[in-house]
């Protein structure tokens, strides 16, 4: 039995929501929903009930509710255990990042750190979005930089440093690129082009798209932002995307309503408690954003 499918399981017993759960474990709802239905059939009992309008955990889901806890706890305390063994002996800290972390402040506020403390090696793991708290739970890296569009919900210790918002990004000729302020709903026979359907940020523009009464157009999708933002400069289409690290005189990014803000931040387990991380974490917390809105 994967330990994946029962912290799928456990998390969507206490959400009640595909999306939500999708969002809190970086993926899709499409896996999350195979993995239910996978432990479903190895277990050969329904775990959840499923309406159009709402999911409902199942008897026999409330029966092994606990022991599906305790499981996925354990193997979380263990894999840290293990992992913090190794960091000692190596004094080494290994950082995953999502691909944009060197165009941002925090970038250098890290490489400060290194100078602060020169016998300490700090090893850099990119990787996208959706990957880096799996690997974080599985003790692969020590502290993850990543984004999340609600951190309330993250069930790790956290650092948030930056929020930020959607916006339009349109063609340098369109005609509304040079409006203040763009209402999604002006976009409706526009060509979307988009982040994967396994990006964390897919999903959210699509129920942007919905709450203003229109299903978007998507003629394009990548998992690359740079790719995107090429198609929007060759006039292939709009992207609805969060507001670009760095200027774009090359497009036209223009403020969105409705929106909706993510933040980006530093999360690691609760159980991580050697000197080495716990050194760092202490030096991150002094870039917090003082107060966040959810």
């Amino acid at each position: 039995m994967e330990i994946n499918k029962l912290r799928a399981f456990v998390d969507l017993a206490q959400t009640l929501s595909f999306s939500k759960t999708a969002e809190n474990l970086y993926t899709s709802q499409s896996a999350i929903s195979k993995q239910i239905k996978s432990l479903e059939r190895e277990l050969g009992r329904s775990l959840f009930r499923r309406t159009n309008k709402n999911v409902e955990i199942s008897a026999f889901g409330k029966e092994i509710l606990a022991d599906a806890t305790a499981v996925v706890e354990l193997n979380k305390r263990m894999v840290n255990k293990a992992r913090n063994f190794d960091v000692e002996k190596s004094n080494q800290i290994t950082l995953g990042v999502i691909p944009s972390f060197s165009n941002n402040d925090i970038f250098r506020k890290v490489i400060d750190y290194q100078a602060l403390r020169p016998t300490v090696k700090i090893a850099i793991h990119e990787d996208e979005t959706c990957n880096l708290l799996n690997l974080l739970d599985e003790g692969k890296i020590d502290v993850a930089y990543t984004r999340s569009l609600d951190p309330t919900r993250l069930n790790y210790d956290r650092v948030i440093v930056t929020r930020e918002e959607f916006v339009a990004c349109l063609n340098k000729k369109h005609p509304l690129a040079t409006a203040q302020r763009i209402n999604l709903r002006q976009l409706k026979d526009e060509k979307f082009i988009m982040l994967s359907r396994q990006s964390l940020l897919y999903q959210p523009v699509v129920d942007l798209c919905h709450a203003v009464g229109f299903d978007p157009q998507v003629s394009f999708t990548s998992e690359r932002v740079s790719s995107i933002f090429q198609m929007v400069k060759e006039n292939q289409g709009v992207a609805i995307m969060m507001q670009p690290d760095r200027p774009r005189p090359d497009i036209a990014i223009c403020p969105l309503v409705p929106t909706r803000p993510s933040y980006l931040l530093f999360a690691k387990s609760r159980q991580s408690d050697t000197k080495l991380v716990t050194d760092f974490w202490n030096y991150l917390q002094q870039f917090a954003m003082p107060k966040w809105n959810d």
